[in-house]
C-alpha cells in the first residue's frame, strides 16, 4: 500500500508539474486549422522566445460587418517578456484550412502602407495567386510549431514562429510557401495596421488569388493595448467633411471635401445667408465617397450669392 500511495503521489507531482510548464499563457499544442495566430518574435534583440496566441476560428473573425475585439486576448506583460532590449520585433497574423472535401484556404497579413481605419481601402496590395500545393505546404511548415489553444497565448521557448512562419522565403516554413512574409515591424508605443487577405481554392487544380478580408489594429500607445479585427464589409466611422476647396464655371459650382468616409453618403447643402440660414440640398449632388475625398456639384447656381456645406449621412 505504501508503494502504491508512493508512485500515486509521484503521478501526481509529474502532472502538476508538466501544467505549470504548460500554463505560462495558455496550454501549448499543435496548428489547430482555421484558427488565426498572432505571433511576435524578437530577431533584433536576440530574444529567448516567441509570443504566440491564437486569435480563435477564423469563422468568428473574418466576414461580418463589425468590429470585432480581440484585446482581452492580448497580454503586454509577454508582449514585453518578447521584446525584452530591443526597440523593435515582428508580428502577423496566419491561418489556413485543409480538409478531406477538396477545400482549402491560407490567410496572412501584410503591412498596411496606407488608408488607416478604412476597411473599404485596403493600404496593402498582394497582387499573386497561389496553388493548392502552395497553401498545403505552408500549413504543413506552420503545424510543425507550437500553438495554443483558441483564446490563448504561449511563450515559446523552441521559437516556432521565426523558425516556420517567417525564417526565409525557402522551402520549409509558410512565408517561402505561402510567397508572402506575413510580419511586419512592431513597435512598443506605435499603432499597428495590417490588412488580412485570403487565397482559396475549392477545386484542387488552378491557382487562386489573395482576397482582402479587412485590417487588425494593434495599439500600443496607452497602459491598455487595443487589438481589434475590422471586416472589409463593415462600415467606415462617418466623419465630418472639411471642405478644400469651391469654384464656379459659368453656372455649376464644384465643391471638394477632405476627411470623407468610405462608404457614406455626402449630401451638398447651400443658404442664401448665414443669418439664422435655413439649409436647402442640392437636387442630385449626393454622392457616395470612395475615397477620403468626395466632390459635390451644384449645376443650377444662378443666384447672386450662396453659401455651402456639406453634410455626411
Amino acid at each position: 500500500m505504501n508503494k502504491l500511495k508512493m508512485k500515486n503521489l509521484i503521478m501526481a507531482t509529474l502532472l502538476v508539474g508538466g501544467t505549470t510548464m504548460l500554463s505560462q499563457s495558455g496550454s501549448a499544442q499543435g496548428f489547430i486549422s482555421n484558427d488565426l495566430y498572432f505571433g511576435f518574435e524578437n530577431q533584433v534583440g536576440g530574444g529567448t522566445e516567441d509570443y504566440i496566441l491564437n486569435l480563435g476560428p477564423a469563422s468568428g473573425i473574418v466576414g461580418g460587418s463589425t468590429v470585432v475585439d480581440l484585446s482581452t486576448l492580448f497580454s503586454l506583460s509577454d508582449f514585453n517578456a518578447v521584446l525584452s532590449g530591443s526597440t523593435s520585433m515582428f508580428g502577423g497574423v496566419i491561418g489556413g484550412l485543409q480538409n478531406s472535401s477538396g477545400t482549402a484556404d491560407i490567410y496572412l497579413t501584410q503591412l498596411r502602407s496606407g488608408g488607416a481605419g478604412i476597411p473599404s481601402v485596403p493600404g496593402s496590395s498582394v497582387t499573386a495567386t497561389i496553388s493548392r500545393q502552395g497553401i498545403g505546404s505552408a500549413i504543413s511548415a506552420a503545424d510543425q510549431g507550437v500553438f495554443p489553444a483558441a483564446g490563448s497565448g504561449i511563450l515559446d521557448t523552441t521559437k516556432s514562429w521565426e523558425t516556420y512562419v517567417e525564417p526565409t522565403l525557402g522551402n520549409n516554413s509558410f512565408y517561402g510557401s505561402s510567397g508572402f512574409n506575413p510580419d511586419s515591424p512592431v513597435g512598443p508605443s506605435l499603432v499597428l495596421y495590417e490588412d488580412l487577405w485570403t487565397a482559396a481554392n475549392g477545386t484542387l487544380i488552378g491557382r487562386s488569388p489573395y482576397v482582402y478580408q479587412g485590417y487588425f489594429t494593434l495599439d500600443l500607445t496607452g497602459s491598455n493595448p487595443k487589438l481589434t479585427f475590422t471586416p472589409a464589409s463593415a462600415s467606415a466611422p462617418l466623419t465630418a467633411p472639411v471642405i478644400a476647396s469651391v469654384s464656379k464655371t459659368g453656372s455649376t459650382v464644384t465643391v471638394v471635401a477632405n476627411n470623407a468616409s468610405p462608404t457614406h453618403t455626402y449630401q451638398l447643402q447651400y443658404t442664401t445667408t448665414l443669418n439664422n440660414p435655413s439649409w436647402i440640398n442640392v437636387a442630385g449632388s449626393s454622392q457616395v465617397a470612395s475615397s477620403t475625398t468626395v466632390t459635390n456639384t451644384d449645376a443650377a447656381a444662378t443666384g447672386l450669392e450662396r453659401f455651402y456645406r456639406v453634410q455626411g449621412q
